[in-house]
């Protein structure tokens, strides 16, 4: 997880150091902002795996999805790159808040 972490802050700087540019992303970039995601959402499987054996399914598949986007986020322009990721990423929150609301409010109680 420390891995994807030090990754990603990596494609963000990437992103920020191009973001004025029209020109895209490049190839490095964003496999190091899609790995880097791909690899920190890795770690949050395995480790609820390990912790509940529990396997995250929006979580799944939201390192699939950024695994897919790699190629289109080296074509884009380093805005558009981020803000697809970023897309995916509130989509699983989303997603992982209302399938556990009710879990939550369980446990509240």
């Amino acid at each position: 997880m420390a891995a994807g972490i030090v990754l990603t802050a990596l494609g963000v700087e990437g992103v920020v150091a191009h973001a004025g540019s029209s020109h895209h992303l490049g190839w490095f970039y964003a496999a190091v902002l899609c790995g880097g995601i791909a690899a920190y959402l890795a770690g949050l499987l395995v480790f609820g795996w390990i912790a509940v054996k529990v396997w995250g399914p929006f979580r799944l598949a939201a390192l699939i999805l950024t695994l897919a986007w790699c190629p289109a986020a080296a074509a884009l322009p380093p805005l558009a790159a981020l803000g697809g990721v970023l897309v995916v990423l509130a989509a699983v929150g989303a997603a992982e808040t209302w399938r556990y609301a009710e879990l939550r409010r369980h446990v509240r109680t």
